[in-house]
């Protein structure tokens, strides 16, 4: 990897993924008394798949046509894109972690917990936190989706 000239990220299996921890969280929500409108993040995770697939698309242009510049502008964000992923003042009762898409979870000891600030307040029964946190992490993803936007 040290020596590629495009770094190899996956951001098709990046998007999966992030389908993946929302189906999760449906499961999560489902499995509860209460409700959480998660349109919001639902629209973020189809921003991202539009702008990863963009990127992707410009790094396949660099490889054919072996465009130095083109490389450096998919390295960048490849680089980069992670950066929007942050919360400005951290995950609930633990400001130290910023990632709003993994976290340690609270109860889990460094288990990962996927949309922490929503899971978490679901599961505390707190809706109100978990509609305020749709909010937060739609926002990272759609912040690290412009980093990649083409």
């Amino acid at each position: 990897m040290a020596n590629d000239e495009i770094i190899p990220y996956d951001l098709p299996a990046y998007t999966a993924a992030l389908r993946s921890y929302y189906d999760e969280l449906l499961t999560t929500i489902n499995g509860t008394s209460g409700t959480v409108d998660t349109s919001e993040l639902s629209a973020a995770i189809n921003q991202f798949e539009t702008s990863a697939n963009e990127v992707m698309a410009l790094r396949d242009q660099a490889v054919s046509t072996n465009d130095a510049a083109l490389k450096t502008v998919v390295n960048q964000k490849s680089r980069d894109f992670q950066r929007g992923f942050t919360s400005v003042g951290g995950l609930p009762d633990r400001e130290f972690y910023k990632h709003v898409v993994n976290a340690p979870g609270i109860d889990t000891g460094y288990a990962p917990t996927t949309y922490p600030g929503v899971t978490e307040a679901v599961q505390a029964g707190n809706f109100e936190r978990a509609a305020e946190w749709v909010g937060r992490t739609s926002l990272g993803i759609r912040r690290a989706a412009d980093i990649l936007k083409t």
